[in-house]
C-alpha cells in the first residue's frame, strides 16, 4: 500500500508541475479564458500524459493474488485499480518487502507512463500500414503473402526494441518509487539477480535476440544496482521518508507521554 500511496503523490506533483511548466510561454488572452486554456493543455503531450496518469492511479487498489506456475506481476488499463501477482512470484523470488515494493513500483510504472496505451498504438499504426499495402498490391494478394510474412517479423522486432525500453524506464521510476517510499533499493534489485540465475538454470537464458520483449535479466539487475545508488531511501529523508519518520516518533513521543502520565 505504500508504494501505491507514493506513486499516487507523484504522479500528482508531476502533473502540476507539467502544468505550470506548459502555461509558462502562453500568452495572457489564452491564460485569462478558462475555455481556451483547458483546450490549450489538453493538447499539451506531456500535461496529457500525466493527467492519464492521474486517472489511473486515484482512488483505493486492490492486490489479487493469482494461482499460477508462472511468475509474473502486472497491472491493466482494462481491471484499473488492481496489481495482480502470481504465487511462483511470491514464493520462487520474493524474500522480502524490498523485494516486493521493487517489483510493484514497476509494474505500476508502466501503467503511469502510459506503455499499455502506447504500445496499442504502435501495434494499430503497423497493422493499418500492413493492409495498406495488401490493398495497393496489383499481384491480387501473391506478392502480399510474402511481404506480409516479411512485415509481421518486422513489426515483432520493432515492438520488442519498443518494449524493451519501455521496461528500461519502468525500471528507472519503478526504483524511483521504491526509493521514495523509504525501501532499500540496494537490497531490493536482488530480485532481478534470482530471475537471471533462475533463466540460467532452467535453460531460458539463450542470449538477448532482436525479438525479446525484456532487457537480459542480469542486465536489468546490473542497471538498478548502479542506479540504487542514487535512488535510495537516504535522498528522501528530507521529504517522502522524512513524513513517515515524524509519524513515527510521533507515535513514540505520545507513547512515551502516556506512559509518564500514568
Amino acid at each position: 500500500e505504500k508504494i501505491v500511496k507514493v506513486a499516487q503523490a507523484y504522479v500528482k506533483s508531476k502533473l502540476k508541475e507539467v502544468v505550470t511548466e506548459a502555461t509558462v510561454d502562453m500568452p495572457p488572452e489564452i491564460l485569462e479564458n478558462e475555455r481556451r486554456l483547458y483546450e490549450a493543455l489538453e493538447e499539451h503531450e506531456d500535461v496529457d500524459l500525466w493527467t492519464r496518469a492521474r486517472r489511473h492511479m486515484e482512488g483505493p487498489w486492490r492486490y489479487v493474488l493469482i494461482p499460477s506456475p508462472m511468475p509474473n506481476a502486472f497491472v491493466s488499463e482494462v481491471l484499473p485499480r488492481r496489481i495482480f501477482i502470481t504465487t511462483s512470484l511470491m514464493e520462487t523470488f520474493i524474500e522480502s518487502q524490498d523485494e516486493l515494493a521493487l517489483v510493484l513500483g514497476h509494474e505500476i510504472s508502466h501503467l503511469i507512463l502510459g506503455h499499455s496505451s502506447s504500445q496499442n498504438a504502435f501495434e494499430t499504426s503497423f497493422r493499418t500500414i500492413e493492409i495498406l499495402l495488401l490493398s495497393l498490391d496489383p499481384t491480387e494478394g501473391l506478392l502480399s503473402l510474402a511481404f506480409m510474412s516479411f512485415l509481421a517479423s518486422v513489426r515483432h522486432a520493432v515492438g520488442a526494441v519498443y518494449s524493451r525500453e519501455n521496461e528500461r524506464s519502468a525500471d528507472e521510476l519503478g526504483i524511483k518509487l521504491c526509493a521514495m517510499a523509504c525501501y532499500d533499493t540496494h537490497a531490493a534489485s536482488k530480485v532481478f539477480y534470482k530471475m537471471h540465475v533462475h533463466n540460467l538454470e532452467s535453460g531460458k537464458d539463450i542470449g538477448p535476440t532482436i525479438f525479446d520483449s525484456h532487457p537480459p535479466t542480469d542486465e536489468r539487475y546490473r542497471t538498478l544496482l548502479e542506479e540504487s545508488r542514487a535512488q535510495n531511501r537516504e535522498a528522501y529523508e528530507a521529504t517522502s521518508c522524512a513524513t513517515l519518520k515524524s509519524i513515527f516518533w510521533d507515535a513514540m513521543k505520545s507513547g512515551n507521554e502516556d506512559e509518564y502520565e500514568m
